[in-house]
């Protein structure tokens, strides 16, 4: 039997019914009216009775449930403004966008834009048909292509993006908060590469692939960063360079090592100050750019090439997880600052130069000079010979 109750969390009557599994459900009605909350009450139950007798499908079920209550809101001349799951996440994103910084907004809207993807048509249907076992597939989809740790993330950023649906009484509960995160105890930890490594993987670059790698060694800019680069990013007369990062939105200056000053000089510089450091890297993700720098470790013989790799994992014809190494173009960080510390460099100079926050260095508090870090960074080894 189907009754219908209010709760001080919500102002729409809630409809608790028996479903096609005899197991009870509770669903919002999306109105304060109780004489509208019982009618639509008594036709989801209705469903559900057909449904468990196979008169009826899911899909079906939802869209019958959906026209009544869209009837009846009508009729009080209140009408229910239907979003999709698409337009939900793009005027999200539209809101969350002036509130965040350029990188962590642009990481989020790459997620939306897988899961949008994945969800095909059903991401043009109604949001309120989003149900966590559809979150719950795009979550095993991704667990056979990327690390936990990123799986975990597109989740958090689905949850996230669904919690202003459930203020909006779409939702009573967060279908994201009802899919379980991956099991991330067995984390895959980085390594700095070692001298010999770098000379190998120099060997092998082209002019923009050892341009970022330099500038991986020498600052720890993220690549992201670098693929951002572009000459006005660089005061050669005064041998710095200035960017605000995009992860953290930190303005730094920083010296420009002599090994790193020394290549930039040999590279082809126009009249346009915007023109970026590496022209090949524009127009493309930063997860392409990882993979391509995946690809040169493997020529450099670092790692094992990822076509080799999946062609061992069988022609079942599923998608192969992809390959984890302990190094990566993120890595150069931790390169960046393990020849610091091994140069003698204090770990409060490391951490500022490579922009690591903690509680030794905080840009609010602590202030490296510039004279300081050059000094530093003079104390590096030249890679390049």
């Amino acid at each position: 039997m189907a009754t219908v109750h209010r709760t001080p969390a919500s102002p729409n009557w809630l409809c608790y019914y028996t479903d096609r599994n005899g197991k009870r459900r509770t669903k919002s009605t999306l109105t304060r009216s109780r004489r509208e909350a019982e009618r639509i009450c008594a036709r989801i139950q209705s469903v559900e009775d057909q449904a468990r007798t196979g008169c009826l499908t899911e899909e079906k079920a939802r869209r019958v449930i959906e026209r009544l209550v869209g009837e009846i809101m009508a009729e009080s001349g209140a009408p229910i403004e239907r979003k999709t799951v698409r337009e939900h996440f793009t005027s999200w994103l539209k809101a969350f966008e002036a509130e965040q910084s350029e990188g962590t907004f642009t990481r989020y809207q790459g997620v939306v834009t897988n899961f949008l993807g994945f969800l095909e048509g059903k991401a043009s249907g109604n949001l309120a048909a989003l149900r966590a076992e559809d979150i719950e597939r795009y979550r095993n989809h991704l667990q056979d292509r990327v690390a936990p740790a990123t799986v975990n993330t597109h989740l958090k950023v689905i949850r996230v993006g669904l919690e202003k649906a459930v203020k909006q009484g779409i939702f009573e509960r967060n279908p994201a908060r009802l899919v379980d995160n991956l099991d991330t105890s067995d984390r895959h930890e980085r390594r700095a590469f070692t001298l010999p490594e770098l000379k190998k993987l120099l060997a092998v670059c082209g002019q923009d692939w050892k341009t970022a790698a330099l500038f991986g060694i020498y600052t720890g800019l993220r690549l992201g960063d670098v693929q951002s680069l572009t000459w006005a990013n660089l005061d050669l007369q005064a041998k710095e360079l200035t960017i605000r990062t995009q992860k953290t939105g930190r303005i730094q200056i920083l010296p420009l090592a002599k090994p790193l000053l020394a290549h930039v000089e040999t590279l082809p510089a126009g009249d346009d100050p915007k023109a970026a450091l590496c022209p090949s890297f524009q127009g493309v993700t930063v997860s392409w750019l990882s993979n391509q720098f995946y690809e040169l470790m493997a020529s450099a013989g670092l790692v094992q090439s990822r076509g080799d790799h999946q062609k061992k994992q069988g022609k079942a014809g599923r998608s192969a997880r992809r390959q984890l190494s302990d190094i990566s173009f993120h890595a150069l960080r931790h390169t960046a600052t393990s020849l610091l510390k091994n140069a003698g460099v204090s770990d409060v100079i490391a951490r500022d130069i490579v922009g690591h926050e903690s509680e030794a260095v905080s840009r609010n508090y602590t202030h490296i000079d510039a004279e300081t870090k050059r000094a530093a960074l003079e104390k590096l080894p030249d890679v390049t010979v």
